[in-house]
């Protein structure tokens, strides 16, 4: 097999002091001042005949035309074919609208494809691992407390020749909302934090991205949080789908609280959280023995999302939506697979999840690829992308599909495009 080839880049796409941020409806004004820089980070992986771009970029989402203007930004200035160009969000909400352009002195999307071409121009002799780890106790189910989430952390460490290392891919689910509405400093929230972190522990010049799991019914169990739930106080769930301790519904009893009150969350909960999932990424990567061979791959399917005709039409879009999602088309949903030696990664241009995260892994894991990386916010996004079964439940992710005019049945449909693309690539039996 030939000699695997990596490079890395970064650029900052922290916008002007006064830029939007979106990620809370209720937040009161735009921004005051940058608590941390926000970056775009790119890996470019490079087996000989095939290149691919993987670039995590601290917004709450990217639009499928930022997407686009990156890619063809990108694919200008270098030999990366613009389908090769895997871009995702962390999710953070204490970063800006990506709609805004004079936000930044230059068009966002070259901003961001700085970071690509950076890492194709540098690409070096490498070695690539990968593995599993697991965070416990950090993540919380927000739909229904009592429902699982998914510990899985992954890592892929990628080396220099010389054994340095060149950069980390890392993955979980969580939401990045440590940090609520009344936050108004530019800041990557905790996975900002981590990839600091990680790349003051690692040195080198190590250039650590993050990708969100299936992250879309899931938040962070603070500190803060984990105190009011202990009190045993009425506590409801997210859009009010459930109650605990308490009558359901009711909310003008003492000390009752909503769990998407991120309100108070502060920076210090933020780097608490990055330092348990750093640490985890550390114990994983260091077990690791990269190896200079790992064939690369790359398909995408389009599905479509449009309603069924069982199914009521848009309830509408507020003001509000209309001001965060904007071109899009349900019709034509991108879902991009790679393959990177023993791992696969699928991603989805939305917030999925955590049981359609686990189903994939487990549908891969039974297949035969040992790493299967779930990343959410890819290439796009439609707002949230919930299972059929959610839809009986109701709650906050599923009144946006339903106002988008997005299909109750589109993770099925996702499925049944990806799945067979998935068996057909399937690792070979030893």
């Amino acid at each position: 097999m030939a000699q695997i080839k990596a490079g890395v880049g970064r650029s900052v796409v922290t916008p002007r002091v006064g830029a939007t941020l979106i990620g809370y409806f209720n937040r009161p004004g735009p921004s005051t001042g940058v608590h941390d820089d926000i970056n775009a980070r790119a890996l470019v992986l490079d087996d000989g005949s095939t290149a691919i771009a993987l670039c995590s970029v601290e917004f709450c989402w990217l639009a499928g035309v930022t997407v686009q203007a990156i890619r063809a930004a990108a694919a200008g200035r270098c030999a990366l074919e613009p389908e090769n160009v895997f871009v995702f969000a962390t999710h953070t909400h204490s970063g800006p609208a990506p709609q805004y352009d004079a936000d930044w002195p230059r068009p966002l999307a070259d901003i961001i494809a700085d970071a690509i071409v950076e890492a194709y121009e540098t690409r070096v002799d490498a070695r690539l691992a990968a593995g599993f780890g697991q965070l416990f106790g950090y993540n919380i189910n927000r739909r229904w407390l009592n429902r699982p989430t998914d510990p899985s952390v992954g890592v892929l460490r990628v080396d220099r020749a010389d054994g340095s290392p060149l950069a980390v891919l890392g993955n979980y689910a969580c939401h990045a909302v440590v940090l609520g509405y009344d936050n108004l400093l530019i800041s990557g929230d905790w996975p900002g934090y981590a990839s600091r972190i990680l790349e003051a522990e690692l040195g080198h010049n190590c250039v650590v991205l993050f990708s969100q799991g299936g992250a879309g019914d899931v938040n962070p169990l603070t500190e803060t949080v984990r105190q009011k739930l202990a009190a045993s106080h009425p506590v409801t769930t997210i859009g009010l789908l459930t109650t605990y301790y308490g009558k359901h519904g009711a909310t003008d009893v003492p000390n009752w609280w909503n769990i998407e009150d991120r309100g108070g969350g502060t920076f210090l909960e933020a780097e608490t959280l990055a330092r348990a999932y750093s640490a985890e990424v550390m114990r994983v990567w260091r077990t690791l023995t990269p190896d200079s061979s790992a064939p690369l791959w790359t398909e995408r399917v389009i599905v479509d999302g449009s309603l069924a005709p069982d199914e009521p039409p848009p309830s509408g879009m507020t003001e509000g939506h209309r001001k965060l999602l904007r071109d899009f088309d349900v019709t034509a949903i991108e879902v991009a697979m790679l393959g990177i030696g023993e791992v696969v990664i699928l991603g989805q241009p939305g917030e999925v999840f955590t049981e359609n995260a686990v189903d994939f892994r487990k549908f891969c894991q039974q297949l035969g690829y040992l790493y299967p990386f779930f990343v959410s916010y890819a290439n796009g996004s439609f707002a949230y992308m919930p299972p059929a079964n959610a839809f009986a439940e109701g709650g906050y992710e599923v009144d946006w599909p339903l106002r988008l005019g997005l299909s109750r049945y589109v993770q099925d449909r996702i499925a049944a495009a990806t799945r067979p693309v998935l068996e057909r690539r399937r690792p070979t039996q030893t």
